[in-house]
């Protein structure tokens, strides 16, 4: 073949499609449970095979995709720039949902137990639901999405140990669930500064849609200041190994990005939150092994 047929024949894929791919196809964000559970299990000292990161990737992947091709229409006021990606592979979607749940299903079946299985239908059901049928009552009741998505996230970012190996609920791993509830939340508000006209249109009661962007801010401010408290407290009465500490850093990281986004609009805030929001979590295992390695227990 000609090297003029080759390169025609290759697909033409730039680095920036691949990136949107990566970024807006939720392939990105979808890293932050399958690495919060490794956190989780660096931190209590427990296993974390390979598989059981390879089923809670593929879990919030799903979920992600769902709601964003649902909100395409919603998004179009809101971020064209992720829209105009997701409207170009709106026709292939699903093809794509089906080969994520055909994956999980192998998966659930060659590795994963009853309780396990039964807790992740749970989770997807309650994913599903909040586009489907839940939005409703956050009409209705103030910071109930908020809340809702915070706690759902953290469990499947957290619980997954505890079933796949059957293990105890012990208050260390109560204290890590907490500061990891409390971080999710800050980022899901985070993600709902860029929808306050849409959500007040739609009439739901997010906390940036009642409080507005300025306080809204001051308050992520604030749960970003006490998000760390429980590993303070653990790691005061030894509850939670030292190294722990480290984690602290990501109080700075959080307020920078923060206060980053008071003047950003648009396709900017969306970038900010789909870069450095969901950047946190990925970050978590790195910053905690090398902490192992340089502080004592």
């Amino acid at each position: 073949m000609k090297a003029y047929e080759r390169e025609n024949y290759l697909p033409n894929i730039s680095l920036s499609d691949l990136l949107n791919e990566v970024m807006y196809g939720g392939y990105y964000a979808a890293l932050g449970s399958p690495l919060l559970i490794l956190s989780v299990s660096i931190i209590l000292n427990t296993k974390c095979d390979i598989q059981i990161m390879a089923i809670s990737y593929l879990l919030p992947l799903i979920v992600y995709s769902y709601d964003y091709y649902k909100d395409l229409k919603k998004d179009n006021a809101v971020v064209s720039e992720r829209t105009a990606f997701l409207s170009e592979k709106s026709k292939k979607y699903p093809l794509i949902l089906t080969s994520y749940i055909l994956t999980l299903i192998f998966l659930l079946f060659l590795f994963s137990n009853l309780k396990l299985t039964l807790f992740i239908i749970g989770l997807i059901v309650s994913g599903i639901l909040y586009t489907t049928a839940f939005k409703g009552v956050t009409k209705k009741i103030p910071f109930f999405k908020n809340i809702y998505t915070a706690i759902t996230w953290a469990m499947g970012g957290t619980f997954f140990l505890i079933f796949y190996y059957s293990m105890g609920i012990t208050t260390p791993f109560l204290l890590i669930f907490l500061v990891i509830f409390i971080r999710i939340l800050i980022n899901i508000i985070f993600f709902d500064l860029k929808d306050i006209d849409s959500d007040r249109k739609e009439g739901l009661k997010t906390l940036p849609a009642i409080l507005g962007k300025k306080k809204s801010i001051n308050f992520l401010h604030l749960l970003n200041m006490f998000s760390f408290l429980p590993i303070l407290f653990g790691v005061y009465v030894g509850w939670i190994p030292n190294f722990a500490l480290a984690l602290l850093i990501f109080f700075f990281y959080v307020f920078y990005y923060i206060q980053k986004s008071k003047n950003l609009e648009g396709d900017n805030l969306h970038r900010i939150s789909h870069t450095m929001a969901d950047s946190e979590f990925v970050m978590w295992p790195v910053v905690l092994i090398l902490a192992k390695l340089l502080i004592p227990v």
